[in-house]
């Protein structure tokens, strides 16, 4: 399928327990309480109570919890070459 529109990634975080990704992104690591991702330059890490992987799609990502304890966004700092998916 021919996308359309090229939109930007963006970060979502809704009541301290939901985090939704939209725009192009890579799945680094899933535990069962954390999330880490990978946005253009950015490290997302999510941790948290309870993760519900909601929805994981191709450019959008939804994970759940019943709250979220500690969320981390730091600068990519590894140039290496990884798997994007």
């Amino acid at each position: 399928m021919k996308k359309l529109f090229n939109i930007g990634s963006s970060i979502v975080l809704d009541d301290f327990s939901s985090l939704r990704i939209t725009g192009p992104y890579s799945l680094l690591n899933l535990g069962p309480n954390f999330a880490t991702i990978k946005c253009h330059d950015y490290i997302v890490e999510a941790k948290g109570e309870d993760l519900i992987v909601d929805k994981l799609l191709e450019e959008m990502a939804v994970f759940s919890f019943s709250s979220i304890i500690k969320m981390e966004i730091t600068i990519n700092q590894d140039n290496g070459n990884r798997y994007d998916a």
